[in-house]
């Protein structure tokens, strides 16, 4: 195994794995994920996983849905806030959810980020962006089920595997229905795992088919 560390690139030059599995993150700055990749794409060494300008893209979740909207993928309306004065011409339907633009695995999505009101929502992002010293992403919050799917392959070849629910109301009472970092990381433990999933999600061919084309 080798860490994702500064020591990376020369390890990978001196080892020249055939293949690298890659599940790394990098420990610094908005495109982390993007660095080993990069790195594994200089030495020509073939890797695991999505390449450097997917990753990058995808931890920035409003360039995300700029691509989607592109794609005519529907997303949720939103705006991203860099400073308060944003909210100035705010016009998105609460309930809305509120995340660090630039973060994953969780990270500043709590119980507390889906507010209901424009003062609530000031106070807020006055609170977090300073903590979190990045823009805030604000989303209509949108109900219901959901689905997280994993696809392998490239181009003609791509497979979706099966169709994974987190199932929401199976979350402890006194949490939101999100998938939130208290779920992830506070209340699910090895001791007493969340038992949330189902794999294949139990759906109907239609609804089925209708998130495989929109994953490819």
């Amino acid at each position: 195994m080798i860490e994702a560390d500064e020591n990376a690139f020369e390890k990978f030059k001196k080892l020249r794995p055939d293949l690298v599995f890659n599940v790394a993150e990098c420990a610094n700055g908005i495109s982390r994920e993007a660095q080993i990749p990069a790195m594994l794409d200089m030495l020509q060494i073939p890797y695991t996983g999505s390449d450097p300008l997917t990753l990058a893209t995808c931890l920035d979740k409003a360039r995300t849905k700029e691509v989607l909207s592109y794609y005519k993928v529907a997303t949720a309306k939103f705006l991203l806030v860099e400073d308060i004065s944003d909210l100035q011409n705010f016009d998105l339907r609460f309930p809305v959810i509120v995340k660090p633009v630039a973060e994953g695995s969780g990270k500043g999505i709590f119980n507390s980020s889906i507010l209901h009101g424009l003062d609530t929502l000031k106070e807020y992002l006055t609170a977090n962006l300073q903590t979190y010293n990045q823009p805030f992403l604000v989303e209509e919050f949108l109900p219901g089920r959901e689905f997280t799917v994993a696809i392998i392959g490239n181009g003609e070849d791509t497979e979706v595997l099966p169709i994974v629910e987190i199932n929401l109301s199976e979350l402890p009472k006194e949490l939101a229905p999100i998938y939130s970092y208290e779920a992830k990381w506070i209340v699910d433990t090895r001791d007493k795992p969340l038992n949330i999933f189902s794999c294949p999600a139990q759906i109907d061919v239609t609804l089925q088919e209708k998130i495989k084309d929109i994953s490819r």
